[in-house]
Parts: C-alpha cells; structure tokens; sequence
C-alpha cells in the first residue's frame, strides 16, 4: 500500500518564538510522507536563522 506524499505549507512572520517547536511537532509525527514548505513574509526577528537550521 502506497501513502499519499503530504504538503504541509507554513507561513512565518517574526515567528522566532513558537517556531523550533512547530517544526519539532511536524516531525515528530507518525505520518512521514510529507514535505514542509515553508514561506516568510519579511521577519526582522531570527525567525529566517531558525529555518535555516532545519535545512
């Protein structure tokens, strides 16, 4: 049986508070057929730098 592949689409804005923890739970889950996209929408908080650690 093949899984349905999963877009999960995340939109960020100075979101460097709740973001770590987001993505945590996203990968934590039993479902692991998924690709994480994720958009930001000009942070001036370190909201970019933490995305660039889950790359």
């Amino acid at each position: 049986m093949t899984t349905a592949k999963i877009a999960i689409l995340m939109s960020t804005y100075n979101g460097q508070k709740y973001l770590s923890e987001q993505i945590e739970s996203i990968q934590k889950q039993s479902y692991s057929n998924w690709q994480l996209y994720i958009r930001d929408d000009g942070s001036t908080d370190n909201t970019i730098n933490i995305i660039k650690r889950y790359t």
